[in-house]
């Protein structure tokens, strides 16, 4: 082992007494300085407090040692910053942002003088391979949203990479829950080479004292009869495109075709075919997007995803009786149907927008007693959080709730990368900027594709509705966990009858059954080598 300890540090270890004390904050950090640790938490318990304060002490500990911090996105490495160093009393000259925006000489001088990095794993990666970091000299790593560490993603890189040159280090990975099933739970802990794991929900008892109620509140949504029209031509229209397999040429174009169908299929709650049932938490979006990706199908458009059709398979879709009738009912609706705005309501689109009125004229209602009180008034409530997972089903929502202005205020939320059909989406600052903004209550409702359902610092909210349904435990455990911080907070979920509702209850299922495997213990195999990194002599207290 290159670093040295100091061994005037080494006989105690520091908890902040800024903070008031929570036990299980104070027993996690304890467990994480000796053990390569998960701790999976709900959000909003404190698991930056946790980093924080590991970081701090393997700082004093290894007066030569780096440690890096490393999280998936830039917004979130530039939250995480701020966030630790209020916690842990770093000197914030000691520290520095490293992301692929700063250029290779810069970032090589910071790893020469500075001790402490925030990064996204990718430039971390980046910087191992192009040797502007020594290896031998990382003596603590925390991850953040470790659930992520599957597969080839750049958290499993850079822990195989350090196993590999310099086993002396401590990791610490932080998640709100660590997977959808047992198996996926093993796959993070041998990617990160945890020894232990330190769990809790909201059933643990060192925990309740400290949570806020979730009142979750499930909206069954029936399907009107002009969507019932449309089903049995879509499923016809499915068994045409497995009709069409061998006439589509390349099996990999043919799947293309299959993905395409199954996204078609989002208005009928259909599970005819395993194709569909993969995409089933795609049910129930919009009647606009259906009629889009139709008319993007026919023409191969880069919308689609599809390579354009052949001039045999176009003509054939274009001819065939249930295309007409699909593309006939649907135009028909639109024209009949459209409201000022140009968009057609789905149902779930009609019970959103109530809930939008009635939780916000409520809150100016109370904003009116309370001032008739005498007392200050909540300047219309804390605003609310609205998750759907296509970036046009976003476009859609926010146009109709801004209808509803002044009252309704909503701005869309998306991530960076360039869509399907080229266009970009929302660069960092102007993230940052609309997170701003929203906490400001300049917009008092923010409707977001998943770029919203992680770590990212929105702000107090009192209300989420849940668009579509999850069927993973992580992403709906993301989802609600937006709400409840400060106090009481209210969940309100859209499901569309029949196979959509199952996939809800499913993902709970789910979520339960890993919890109670993982504080069980019997399908979890943890690593037992892990290195010890102080003085067989030294138990700091």
């Amino acid at each position: 082992m290159k670093l040295k300890s100091d061994p005037a540090a080494l006989h105690e270890w520091i908890y902040p007494l800024n903070f008031p004390r929570r036990d299980y904050q104070f027993n996690i950090v304890r467990a994480s300085l000796f053990d390569n640790c998960l701790v999976a938490l709900p959000t909003g318990l404190g698991k930056t407090f946790i980093a924080g304060v590991v970081m701090l002490n393997y700082y004093r500990w290894f007066p030569k040692g780096k440690v890096v911090f490393v999280a998936p996105t830039k917004p979130l490495v530039a939250q995480q910053i701020e966030a630790c160093h209020q916690v842990c009393g770093i000197p914030g000259s000691d520290a520095a942002e490293l992301t692929g925006g700063k250029a290779r000489a810069i970032r090589a001088r910071e790893w020469a003088n500075k001790r402490v990095f925030y990064m996204t794993p990718q430039t971390f990666i980046n910087d191992l391979a192009t040797e502007n970091c020594d290896p031998s000299d990382i003596i603590l790593l925390v991850v953040d949203e470790a659930h992520k560490a599957t597969g080839d993603y750049a958290y499993c890189q850079i822990v195989r990479y350090l196993m590999a040159k310099n086993p002396h280090f401590r990791l610490l990975a932080l998640t709100a829950t660590p997977g959808s099933t047992p198996e996926a739970v093993q796959e993070i802990v041998d990617a990160l080479h945890i020894s232990r794991i330190e769990i809790r929900d909201e059933a643990s008892l060192d925990l309740r004292q400290y949570l806020h109620k979730k009142h979750t509140v499930q909206h069954i949504i029936s399907m009107t009869e002009n969507i019932i029209k449309i089903r049995e031509p879509l499923a016809k229209l499915m068994e045409w495109a497995y009709g069409s397999l061998k006439n589509l040429g390349a099996f990999a174009r043919a799947m293309t075709y299959l993905v395409i169908f199954s996204k078609i299929c989002a208005l009928s709650a259909l599970s005819h075919t395993e194709a569909i049932c993969v995409y089933e938490s795609q049910n129930e979006e919009s009647i606009s997007l259906c009629y889009k990706t139709l008319q993007e199908l026919l023409e191969g458009t880069p919308g689609s995803a599809a390579r354009p059709p052949g001039k045999a398979a176009q003509s054939k879709l274009r001819n065939d009786v249930n295309f007409k009738k699909c593309i006939a009912e649907l135009e028909k609706q639109i024209a009949e149907a459209q409201n000022g705005s140009g968009v057609v309501l789905h149902p779930k689109m009609e019970k959103l927008r109530s809930l939008a009125i009635e939780h916000f004229a409520q809150a100016e209602m109370n904003d009116a007693e309370e001032v008739a009180a005498g007392k200050e008034p909540q300047k219309g409530g804390s605003g609310m959080i609205i998750f759907a997972e296509f970036r046009d089903c976003v476009e859609e929502i926010t146009t109709m709730l801004n209808e509803q202005r002044p009252l309704l205020r909503a701005i869309k939320f998306i991530g960076q990368g360039t869509d399907k059909q080229g266009k970009k989406g929302l660069a960092q600052k102007d993230q940052i900027e609309i997170i701003k903004r929203f906490k400001a209550g300049e917009f008092n409702v923010l409707v977001s594709t998943s770029i919203g359902e992680e770590g990212l610092d929105i702000g107090s909210v009192d209300i989420i509705v849940c668009y579509d349904a999850q069927k993973t435990p992580i992403r709906m455990l993301q989802r609600v966990g937006r709400t409840g911080r400060k106090r009481d907070g209210y969940v309100h979920v859209l499901l569309a009858e029949g196979k959509e509702q199952s996939n809800w209850s499913k993902s709970l299922d789910m979520y339960s059954e890993v919890q109670r495997s993982i504080v069980r213990g019997d399908q979890l195999e943890l690593y037992g080598d892990v290195k010890r990194l102080l003085p067989a002599e030294c138990k700091p207290e």
